[in-house]
């Protein structure tokens, strides 16, 4: 395993878990304008809340360790495709569809959160901050698991 190290390692990594939130907040945000049934809108309202503020949080982490913030949604293929294909998913007008890729967007903002904390040397209140937000994304991603289930 490569740890990253320094400085500027760990800032791109911070950023890129900032846009991974950028990205999911804007997605979810798109799920709750496109669905039929107001209990979904409402989940997914309050997902791109969280997902908003957990932006907050990692904007004013790359601040406190002195660096610039990325305010940006990506364009890369390999951060944008867990909430690029949603689009195409409301055109069908199916929440199912619908719930199906935040689950997809969940699973891979949570493979990112893993690989930043596995492989980088963060200070402690950032890997607290990184695991709560971490188990918090978990949670989201294993409701939309079961709502994928029954919807």
């Amino acid at each position: 395993m490569n740890v990253k190290e320094t400085r500027g390692e760990i800032l791109d990594q911070l950023n890129r878990l900032l846009t991974r939130n950028h990205d999911a907040e804007k997605g979810y945000q798109e799920a709750a304008d496109n669905a039929k049934d107001n209990e979904l809108k409402t989940l997914f309202l309050t997902q791109s809340k969280q997902r908003s503020e957990f932006a907050h949080e990692i904007d004013r982490e790359i601040r406190a360790l002195g660096g610039e913030p990325d305010t940006s949604t990506s364009l890369a293929a390999d951060l944008h495709r867990a909430w690029i294909n949603i689009k195409s998913t409301f055109a069908s007008d199916d929440d199912k569809a619908t719930v199906q890729e935040c689950h997809r967007g969940d699973r891979e903002a949570l493979q990112d959160y893993n690989s930043v904390l596995q492989e980088t040397d963060l200070v402690a209140s950032t890997r607290e901050l990184l695991l709560r937000q971490k188990q918090s994304i978990d949670t989201a991603n294993s409701s939309m698991a079961r709502l994928a289930l029954v919807v």
